[in-house]
């Protein structure tokens, strides 16, 4: 009986150890559930701003890290980098409600831009695509709650 018990303890600590490593190997997202946590702000002015910076993550990351090769590779990301700009910079000139939606949809877009990075480890690392993906998401949450409250 007493056997039995000690073999449960171990299985749950062990149980226990494997979820923390977990936890821990996710370590972007717990950052970006920490930044979300902090509160952000649901208005169009910083977060244009914000969308226009982390594109231009990709191109720079990709430069340092030697992935920017060919002209289709460059092209892709020149054009990923114009169309979030134009989404940031549109989202200004509208009224309130269309910004955020317009800024909500870039961020969701950008979110899955991420991950596409995320799963092929190519131009960024893999750490930023999924601190970056995480964070996207809850951005966008943070814009488009005011319309829905």
């Amino acid at each position: 009986m007493e056997l039995a018990r000690k073999d449960e303890d171990v299985k749950e600590r062990g149980r226990l150890k494997f979820t923390g490593i977990q936890l821990l190997k996710r370590w972007p997202s717990l950052l970006a559930l920490a930044m979300a946590a902090t509160g952000l702000p649901a208005s169009t002015d910083p977060m244009s701003f914000i969308l226009i910076l982390i594109a231009l993550v990709y191109p720079i990351a990709g430069a340092i890290r030697g992935h920017l090769r060919g002209v289709r590779t460059i092209l892709i990301q020149a054009a990923a980098l114009l169309f979030f700009s134009i989404i940031a910079l549109v989202s200004l000139y509208v009224d309130r409600e269309t910004g955020l939606i317009l800024l909500a949809a870039g961020y969701i877009g950008h979110a899955v831009w991420d991950f596409v990075h995320f799963r092929s480890n190519k131009i960024v690392w893999r750490w930023y695509a999924e601190w970056c993906t995480v964070l996207d998401f809850f951005i966008a949450a943070f814009l488009l709650a005011p319309i829905f409250m």
